[in-house]
């Protein structure tokens, strides 16, 4: 029993603790999201969410974006 609570202990630790990468990656979306409200609204209406579908509209567009939403979107690269 002690070292299956040892390996569970190891299991947990693995699973909570992610490279700095990943957790960058997680927040791109939400970052995006945030920054680039406006121009989604404006550029991508009628653009079904998914499959990166929004993000290609606004890269369609890039040089029209605000400075934070560009930015935004090369944090995603």
């Amino acid at each position: 029993m002690n070292r299956f609570t040892r390996l569970l202990g190891m299991a947990i630790a693995l699973a909570v603790v992610q490279p700095a990468s990943a957790q960058s990656r997680m927040t791109d979306p939400l970052k995006i999201a945030r920054e680039c409200k406006n121009e989604t609204e404006l550029f991508c209406k009628g653009v079904r969410p998914g499959g990166q579908r929004i993000i290609s509209c606004l890269k369609e567009r890039i040089l029209e974006l605000s400075p934070a939403c560009s930015t935004a979107l090369k944090s995603a690269e």
